[in-house]
């Protein structure tokens, strides 16, 4: 038999772990490779066998793919599910599959429609270990379900103090990236529960960690789920005949039956080959849904986890109906201030703030002022216009519209120890205030245009009746959007 082609699509750290045991089968191989940066494709191709393509259409319909493995970040996932299949292309999409479970569901109702293999990346499901707890549960070998608790509750941020994990832009978080496995593995031990509940920790647009319980007619299964606390891998079930252990079970290397029967199990087995294997022996059998990871569980799956986020008030920037005119300020003095990184400073104000940039002076700007107004004045210009011209070409001052009366004037800061200007008129300021007239649909477009990282806390009612929220900018300057109620006693007398 010929060998299974796969483009593989994204060149990332998952896409490298299933590539190695990938190229050890006699089934598979890899005969495309796209990714962003070229050069990755290049690299990876070299590494692994195939050929690398600088257009994703080119890769899916290279010579020799069957089928193609999606390997980016969740934030994509769809647009490049829709690509193969409008070109009739099987699809083994890593998890989360989907955003939510409305997209999810628009996708296998696509591939439905054009006859076409679409399935979720979730290994786990294509072990025996995994098999055979299920087995132990559907024979009814630990007798009733009395107690369930499930823990995928691991540090991981520590080593990954950057990129997706954190990102909201591209679906970062604990439930979404750990907790996908231990609500799927109660969804296929178990099926949908009759209630859920969740409570989580927030930060900066993303949940670190939540405890999750499902409810099923006679017991609950409690779910631990964290990115930044030690609490252990491990899916305990307890029966009124016997209890079944899995550690570590997303990865279903072992497990063990106790009580009235007692039974174990054990494979440690290249997982990734075999889940590759098994879903090019359905593709090829002429499968559109995969008898391992079924289309319904990964919607359902997603359907528990929209729940949870809607309990936890955690949406993502591509879920958030964007509203420009909720960034609109209300009120604001004039503002200066200097800046320790230029870019960075316009950026989180023009892209993410909304401000309306006006106009921007250089150096050159400045020293020609200073050099004409002592001309008129019959003066020499000042002895700090020489230092000055060494800054020849860089931007020193840009005026940013808040509204049509309001503004922030920004400068940089080129190089002083202290943030000040000449003068020694200190601009910085530790903090000041935004009144808004929208702010839960504000700090949703702030999400959206990818500012999380700045927001520092949750909406609250302060103690004078005003809704805030703390910001900083990337000085560290702090801020505070209100929005004022007609019980803010702010307003009190205004009205």
């Amino acid at each position: 038999m010929n060998k299974f082609g796969w483009a593989y699509i994204g060149c990332g750290i998952i896409a490298h772990t299933t590539a190695k045991e990938l190229v050890n089968t006699e089934d598979n191989e890899i005969v495309a490779v796209w990714n962003r940066t070229f050069e990755k494709a290049e690299e990876f191709a070299k590494e692994y066998g195939g050929t690398a393509y600088r257009t994703v259409e080119e890769a899916i319909n290279a010579p020799g793919v069957k089928g193609v493995y999606i390997a980016l970040t969740a934030d994509k996932h769809a647009e490049y599910i829709r690509k193969c299949i409008d070109n009739g292309k099987a699809v083994l999409c890593e998890k989360p599959f989907a955003v939510n479970a409305e997209q999810a569901q628009e996708l296998f109702d696509a591939a439905k429609e054009k006859g076409v293999y679409l399935s979720e990346a979730m290994w786990t499901w294509h072990n025996p270990v995994a098999e055979k707890v299920k087995d132990w549960i559907n024979s009814g070998a630990v007798g009733e379900v009395k107690e369930v608790n499930v823990s995928y509750s691991l540090p991981t941020i520590k080593f990954y103090k950057s990129g997706r994990l954190l990102n909201p832009a591209q679906i970062g978080g604990a439930i979404m990236d750990v907790g996908i496995y231990a609500i799927r593995y109660c969804y296929e031990l178990f099926g949908m529960p009759r209630e859920i509940r969740c409570e989580g920790r927030m930060e900066k647009g993303v949940d670190l960690g939540e405890k999750v319980i499902l409810r099923y007619d006679g017991f609950d299964a409690k779910l631990n789920i964290s990115l930044d606390k030690m609490g252990g891998e491990f899916v305990h079930v307890k029966g009124r005949n016997g209890t079944v252990k899995v550690p570590w079970f997303h990865q279903a290397w072992k497990a063990s039956l106790s009580g009235k029967q007692r039974d174990k199990i054990e494979d440690r087995s290249s997982h990734y080959a075999r889940e590759f294997s098994n879903v090019a022996a359905e593709i090829r059998a002429g499968l559109t849904d995969s008898r391992k990871v079924s289309a319904q569980g990964t919607i359902d799956t997603l359907k528990i986890m929209d729940e949870c986020r809607r309990q936890m008030n955690l949406s993502f920037p591509c879920e958030i109906e964007r509203n420009p005119e909720a960034l609109r300020v209300k009120t604001i003095s004039h503002l200066g201030f200097n800046c320790k990184d230029w870019e960075a400073s316009m950026r989180f104000y023009r892209d993410i703030m909304g401000c309306k940039v006006k106009f921007v002076l250089t150096y050159d700007d400045l020293v020609r002022d200073l050099e004409m107004q002592a001309e008129a004045e019959g003066k020499k210009p000042p002895m700090y216009v020489k230092a000055l011209r060494h800054f020849s070409g860089k931007n020193w001052t840009a005026y940013l519209e808040w509204s049509e009366n309001n503004f922030i004037e920004l400068f940089d800061q080129i190089g002083a120890s202290k943030v000040r200007i000449p003068g020694n008129h200190d601009l910085n300021y530790t903090h000041y205030s935004l009144e808004v007239s929208d702010l839960k649909a504000f700090r949703n477009e702030i999400i959206a245009r990818g500012g999380a990282e700045y927001i520092d806390t949750a909406i609250s009612l302060g103690v004078d009746k005003t809704w805030v929220m703390w910001m900083h900018d990337p000085d560290g300057n702090k801020f505070e959007l209100m929005e004022y109620t007609p019980e803010s006693f702010q307003l009190i007398g205004k009205t």
